[in-house]
């Protein structure tokens, strides 16, 4: 007797194909880090995918350079170009104006993603759930070998370079975007980067209207990114103009946000540990031209020892928390105690440099200045 065929089932659903990526790498002035930049992109294993490229007013070699350079994409290329420098805010957005994926991973010049999974990986902690609405690399891994001491100092002492958390991911309070992968609809929604911010300031706003509408922003520990620098970050004078900036920026953030600013710091070492530092800095510069003021109009010594006592601790404070990323970044050096001392002082210039920049920004707020 013939076996009687098994009725057929319902039929199964056809695998989902992936969501096309918009990769958009904004550049200025960045023929030196730009070729390692796009080789890691285009060793990605990730399909689809599309590329944006975002020239914005180069006077370096990166403009005729762009051709060679995106040669071999694995997707479309389209190259921006900006007659002259309008800023990183309209850059970025001059990429999703013309990004077709619903998944965007912005890439900094300077940044080299790790692995060749990485694109694919971070989509799949982009869909990890609805309420993610970007998910940012841990590029606290410096090319050591390239960084001089200023790049190196400036980079802890902001913590854009920073020893691995213990846990594979955490919620953030803000991202800098400068190696995120996120929801294009999510970031539109938000208004996109906010363009009175040039180059400082529109991460953050951007970061809390995300949150304000119920997003998470994730930092995931397993995305590695290695970063490079570039420009104004290989001086201390630079260094401490972005300082300068910064502080400018921060203050049309507060203004905006308030103390929203300081809300769910607990969520994150990281984004608290970040968050603190900028807050003690206007703090501490305050108290110290408080106290040398003081002790000049009424000569007196105990008020210039406070001032000195208060300088020292603020080296003390700089140097015990930047000798742990020192010592494990530069194993080869067997005596790293002045450059640790030289960052210390750094630290300190950081410090008037930023709340210098708060002070500015507060009083062009107050007479209506836009920022």
């Amino acid at each position: 007797m013939a076996e009687t065929a098994p009725e057929p089932g319902p039929p199964r659903p056809a695998p989902s194909e992936p969501d096309l990526v918009t990769v958009i790498v904004p550049a200025y002035n960045g023929s030196r880090t730009l070729p390692r930049t796009l080789d890691r992109l285009r060793a990605q294993d990730y399909r689809p995918v599309e590329w944006v490229v975002v020239d914005d007013g180069s006077r370096d070699p990166t403009p005729r350079l762009l051709a060679e350079l995106t040669a071999g994409a694995p997707g479309p290329v389209e190259i921006v170009t900006h007659p002259v420098n309008l800023g990183l805010s309209r850059s970025l957005n001059d990429g999703l104006s013309r990004a077709h994926g619903d998944k965007v991973l912005i890439v900094h010049q300077d940044i080299e993603l790790v692995g060749d999974d990485w694109i694919r990986r971070a989509a799949a902690h982009l869909d990890g759930g609805p309420n993610i609405a970007v998910v940012t690399a841990y590029y606290g891994v410096p090319a050591a070998d390239e960084l001089n001491l200023a790049m190196r100092a400036f980079g802890y002492i902001r913590q854009q370079f920073h020893t691995v958390e213990p846990h594979g991911e955490e919620t953030v309070t803000f991202s800098e975007f400068k190696c995120d992968l996120f929801r294009r609809p999510a970031v539109a929604a938000a208004g996109n980067f906010p363009t009175q911010f040039r180059i400082a300031g529109e991460d953050i706003v951007l970061s809390f209207r995300l949150r304000q509408a119920g997003f998470r922003l994730l930092k995931c520990y397993d995305l590695v990114a290695v970063q490079r620098f570039t420009g104004a970050a290989e001086s201390v004078r630079g260094n401490l103009y972005k300082d300068y900036r910064f502080g400018m920026a921060i203050t049309g953030t507060l203004r905006a946000f308030g103390t929203y600013a300081f809300r769910h710091l607990d969520s994150s070492r990281y984004a608290r540990s970040r968050s603190l530092h900028r807050a003690s800095q206007p703090v501490f510069a305050l108290a110290l031209v408080l106290l040398l003021v003081l002790s000049a109009v009424f000569s007196s010594a105990w008020l210039a020892f406070a001032a000195a006592a208060l300088l020292s601790g603020r080296s003390i404070y700089y140097a015990v928390r930047l000798r742990p990323e020192f010592r494990p970044a530069e194993p080869s050096r067997r005596r790293p105690w002045h450059e640790l001392a030289a960052a210390a002082f750094l630290g300190i210039g950081s410090d008037l440099a930023y709340s210098l920049g708060v002070l500015v920004g507060a009083a062009r707020s107050l007479l209506g200045a836009r920022l």
